[in-house]
C-alpha cells in the first residue's frame, strides 16, 4: 500500500512538472548568445557540468555556460575565452560560473588567482568577480588580477588597467583606480592596505604571452573580434581570398580526406542540446560561428559579416536518420549521421526561440536573404519545417555526411573511431532535420574520465559576497532526465532548467531539491536592489603612504620602482571615413620555464623570483577603407528584430559615426562610448579588399579598434550596441627577453602591397541571385 502510494504521488508529481514545462515551452526563450570556451589547459584542470557533483577532467574547447565549475590543481592553469574577454586561472583556484548571459558575466572566485581581461565592454554589460570578502565589478575596459588567499580571510584587487568598483557588506562600496593594487581583509572592506602595483610574477607574464597573441593575431582581418578563437587559426591554417565567398580560411594542418565535424565528440550542454566538442586546438570558432565550403574539392570555413557581433550556435549542421529512413544496418542503435551547413545554408535551431534569436543567429554567421529567414522562421515557429525541399549545399559533397551508431553518440564518444563507412546512397531516402532526435544519458554530459585532483568541500561551499542577484541553480540531470525522455533531443530552455517544479516532481523527495535550486545560501547579495550601482563610486578613503605590493613568498624588494600607470591619451579621430584604428601589444614573449606560485598558494615554496622589467607595448595604426553599402530593392521586406546587440557605435567624445548607409532599417539609440587610446604612432596602413556584391549587409561601426576586411555585402543587418574598447598601455620596452622577430606583413616597416579586385559583372549577380533565391524556396 505504501509503495503504492509513494507511486502514484511521484505520477503525480510528474505531470506537474510536464504541465509547467508545457506552459514555459509557449513562450520562446532564447538562449545566450554566448558561452565561455576552455581554450587553454596546463597540468590537472578539473570539470564539473551545471547541477553535477561528481568531477571529470577537464577538455579543451568544452563550452561552459551558467552552473559550470572549474579547479586548477597545483601546478595547472587554464584560459577560458567570454566573447572579448578572457579569464586566466593560475594553480589552485577554484571558480564558478554564476551567471552568464550576453550581458552579465559573474564569476565565482572561492580561492585562488584570476586574471580578467575585458577588451569590449557593451552598453549594459558587466563582469563580476564575486570572492569571499568582496565584490568587483569592472566599470572601465582594462585588465585585473583578483587573488584569494586559501583560508578565504582575504582579497587582493590589482587594476593593471582600467577601473572598477568593489563591494562589501553594509552597503560600502569603493572605486579601485588604474595603478592601484588593494588588499582587504573583512567583507566590510574597512581593514585594507592601498599599494602601488607589484611586480609580474610568472603568472604575469603568462597572462601577457596569451595575451599578444591575441591581440596580434592576423585572423582579426577577417573575423569579429567577438569571434571566440579566431586566434587559433593563424597556427594551423591559411586565409585565402575566393571570389565566391570573400575570405575563406583552409586548415593546413588536416589528415587526408579529413571533413569538418569528424574529429572530436558529441556533448549535451544545458539549453543548447546537442554540442560539438572537437579535438583540434584550432577547433571552436569554425564549428561554432560562420559556414563550411567544398572549394574545388578543399573544404574551407567562411566566417560571417566582421561588422556584427556574432551569436553562438552547438553546431551548425543538419542532421539525417536517428528514427528510421537510414539504408544500413547496425546492430546496437539506430545510426545518426550530419553535415556541416555551408555558405547561405539556414540554420534551424533544435530549440524554441524567437524571431530576434533566428534572424541573428542566421545573419551573424553567413551571408543571407532576409526574405529567406522570415520565410524559414515562419515555418520553424508552426513546426512545419519541409526539409525535404531544402537544397542543402553540402549534403551530396564527397566525405561531407559523418555518421556513428547511436549508442556512440549519446556515449560522447569519439566519433572518428566509431564513425560508419557511408555514401550517397546511403542517404538517399534518409530524413533531414535539424536537430538529433535522441535523449542524452547522464554519460552526454560529459566523458566519464575521473579528474585527478578535485577541491574540498570547504573551499566549493565558502560564503561570498555579491553585487549581483544570481539565478537560481539547475537541476540536476537526475531530475530533468524525464522531461528530456519525453522530447528525444530537445533541450529545457533557461526557464525549464531552473523550474523548481522539476525538480520537485522528478524524484522521490523532490521538495527538498526544489528548494535547494531556488536558493543559494552561500551567497550575501549586498546591494540593496541585487544590482551594481551605475554612479560613480567614492574613492578610498586615503591612508598612510604604502610601497609597492608584496606577494607571499616573493619577499621584500628594495629599492625596487614600483610600476607606474600608463598615462592615457586619445588619438585624433577621422569622421569621414569609418576608419578603424588600433594599438596593439607587441609579439608574446617566451614562456617561462618555471611555474611560479600564485600569491597565495603554498607561499612555503616560492623562491623570490629577480626582478624583471617593463613589458613592451609598441603602438601601431591600421586605417581602413571601408567601401560603401547599396540600399537593398525597395520591394524587399525589412526584419531586424528588437537585438540589443549591435546598438552603433559613438566616439569617444559621444558624437555619432560619420559614415551611414541609406538604407531604411532598424536602429537602436546611440550611447556613448567610453575608450582607452594609447598615443599613436606613424605605422604603415592596411588597406582592406573591396568587394561589390549586392546583398543586404550589417551596418559598419565607427569604432576605433583594428578591424577585419570588410566585404561589402548588401545583407540583413543586426543592430549594433556602443562598446568600450580595451588598448593596450604603451610602455618601455623589455631587454631581458626580446620577442622573436617574426615575419608578419601588418608589422613591417614597408607600406602593404594594395590589393585590387574584380568585382563579377551586374549580370552575373542577378543570375547568382536568382540561384540563391531559387535554392531556398
Amino acid at each position: 500500500m505504501f509503495k503504492l502510494s509513494r507511486l502514484a504521488v511521484l505520477l503525480a508529481g510528474l505531470g506537474l512538472a510536464f504541465a509547467a514545462l508545457a506552459q514555459d515551452a509557449d513562450t520562446p526563450v532564447d538562449p545566450p548568445g554566448r558561452v565561455a570556451r576552455l581554450s587553454y589547459m596546463q597540468g590537472d584542470v578539473s570539470f564539473v557540468p551545471a547541477g553535477e557533483n561528481d568531477w571529470v577532467q577537464a577538455q579543451l574547447n568544452r563550452p561552459l555556460i551558467t552552473g559550470d565549475k572549474l579547479w586548477t590543481d597545483r601546478g595547472s592553469r587554464a584560459t577560458l575565452e567570454v566573447g572579448a574577454a578572457a579569464v586566466r586561472m593560475d594553480q589552485g583556484t577554484s571558480f564558478d560560473f554564476l551567471n552568464l548571459t550576453d550581458d552579465t558575466a559573474q564569476m565565482e572566485l572561492t580561492q585562488g588567482t584570476l586574471n580578467l581581461r575585458v577588451r569590449r565592454l557593451y552598453d549594459g554589460q558587466s563582469y563580476e568577480v564575486d570572492t569571499p570578502t568582496l565584490a568587483f565589478v569592472v566599470n572601465r575596459v582594462g585588465e585585473f588580477r583578483i587573488d584569494v588567499d586559501p583560508n578565504g580571510q582575504s582579497t587582493i584587487v590589482t587594476v593593471l588597467n582600467g577601473g572598477g568598483d568593489v563591494y562589501g557588506e553594509g552597503g560600502t562600496r569603493f572605486a579601485v583606480e588604474e595603478g592601484q593594487s588593494v588588499s582587504f581583509r573583512d567583507p566590510q572592506l574597512r581593514d585594507y592596505q592601498v599599494n602601488d602595483l607589484p611586480r609580474p610574477d610568472a603568472f604575469d607574464d603568462f597572462c601577457h604571452e596569451h595575451d599578444a597573441r591575441w591581440d596580434n593575431s592576423s585572423s582579426r582581418r577577417y573575423v569579429s573580434e567577438d569571434v571566440i578563437g579566431y586566434q587559433d587559426l593563424d597556427s594551423y591554417g591559411e586565409w585565402n581570398d575566393v571570389p565566391e565567398y570573400g575570405n575563406v580560411w583552409y586548415p593546413t594542418s588536416v589528415a587526408v580526406g579529413w571533413s569538418p565535424y569528424h574529429y572530436g565528440h558529441w556533448g549535451w550542454v544545458g539549453a543548447y542540446g546537442w554540442t560539438w566538442i572537437d579535438d583540434a586546438p584550432w577547433g571552436f570558432a569554425p564549428f561554432h560561428y560562420g559556414r563550411w565550403a567544398n572549394i574545388r574539392g578543399r573544404w574551407g570555413w567562411c566566417p560571417g559579416p566582421i561588422s556584427v557581433r556574432p551569436v553562438y550556435a552547438p553546431a551548425l549542421v543538419a542532421f539525417i536518420g536517428g528514427r528510421g529512413g537510414f539504408s544500413i544496418n547496425v546492430s546496437v542503435g539506430g545510426p545518426i549521421g550530419w553535415f556541416p551547413l555551408g555558405y547561405r545554408d539556414v540554420y534551424i535551431p533544435p530549440y524554441r526561440v524567437s524571431r530576434n534569436y533566428f534572424t541573428r543567429v542566421n545573419v551573424s554567421n553567413t551571408v543571407i536573404n532576409n526574405t529567406v529567414i522570415n520565410n524559414y522562421y515562419g515555418n520553424y515557429s508552426r513546426g512545419n519545417v519541409d526539409y525535404a525541399r531544402i537544397n542543402y549545399a553540402n549534403r551530396n559533397v564527397a566525405n561531407a555526411v559523418t555518421a556513428v551508431p547511436a549508442a556512440a553518440f549519446v556515449g560522447a564518444r569519439p566519433v572518428a573511431g566509431a564513425a560508419i563507412a557511408v555514401n550517397r546512397t546511403t542517404f538517399a531516402n534518409a530524413r533531414v532535420s535539424g536537430f538529433a532526435a535522441l535523449a542524452p544519458t547522464r554519460a552526454s554530459l560529459a566523458r566519464p574520465v575521473a579528474a585527478r585532483a578535485v577541491p574540498t568541500a570547504a573551499v566549493l561551499n565558502r560564503p561570498i559576497v555579491a553585487a549581483t542577484r544570481p539565478p537560481a541553480r539547475v537541476a540536476s540531470f537526475a531530475q530533468r532526465q524525464a522531461v528530456l525522455e519525453k522530447n528525444p533531443g530537445r533541450p529545457l530552455n533557461e526557464h525549464q532548467l531552473r523550474n523548481t517544479a522539476v525538480a520537485a516532481g522528478a524524484v522521490a523527495g523532490g521538495a527538498a531539491a526544489a528548494h535547494a535550486i531556488a536558493t543559494r545560501p552561500n551567497v550575501r547579495v549586498v546591494t540593496e536592489h541585487g544590482a551594481p550601482t551605475r554612479t560613480a563610486a567614492p574613492a578610498l578613503p586615503a591612508r598612510a603612504a604604502a610601497t609597492s605590493a608584496t606577494r607571499p613568498g616573493q619577499g621584500v624588494r628594495e629599492n625596487v620602482r614600483p610600476v607606474a600607470p600608463v598615462e592615457r591619451t586619445a588619438p585624433a579621430v577621422n569622421r569621414n571615413v569609418p576608419a578603424v584604428q588600433r594599438s596593439a601589444p607587441a609579439a608574446a614573449t617566451e614562456q617561462p620555464k618555471r611555474l611560479d606560485s600564485s600569491r597565495f598558494a603554498h607561499p612555503q615554496g616560492n623562491a623570490v623570483p629577480p626582478a624583471q622589467p617593463l613589458r613592451t607595448t609598441p603602438s601601431r595604426e591600421v586605417e581602413r577603407k571601408v567601401p560603401a553599402v547599396k540600399p537593398p530593392p525597395k520591394d524587399e521586406k525589412q526584419d531586424h528584430g528588437n537585438f540589443r546587440g549591435n546598438v552603433p557605435a559613438t566616439t569617444s567624445h559621444g558624437n555619432p559615426p560619420g559614415a551611414s548607409t541609406s538604407r531604411p532599417e532598424y536602429r537602436a539609440p546611440e550611447r556613448k562610448v567610453q575608450e582607452y587610446h594609447p598615443p599613436v604612432q606613424s605605422q604603415p596602413t592596411y588597406h582592406a579588399p573591396e568587394r561589390n556584391v549586392q546583398e543586404n549587409r550589417a551596418p559598419q561601426r565607427n569604432v576605433q579598434e583594428n578591424r577585419a576586411p570588410q566585404r561589402n555585402v548588401q545583407e540583413n543587418r543586426a543592430p549594433q550596441r556602443s562598446v568600450q574598447e580595451y588598448r593596450a598601455p604603451v610602455q618601455q620596452p623589455r631587454q631581458e627577453r626580446p620577442a622573436p622577430q617574426k615575419n608578419v606583413q601588418q608589422y613591417q616597416q614597408r607600406p602593404a602591397p594594395t590589393v585590387q579586385r574584380n568585382a563579377p559583372a551586374p549580370q552575373e549577380r542577378k543570375k547568382d541571385d536568382k540561384n540563391d533565391k531559387d535554392g531556398h524556396h
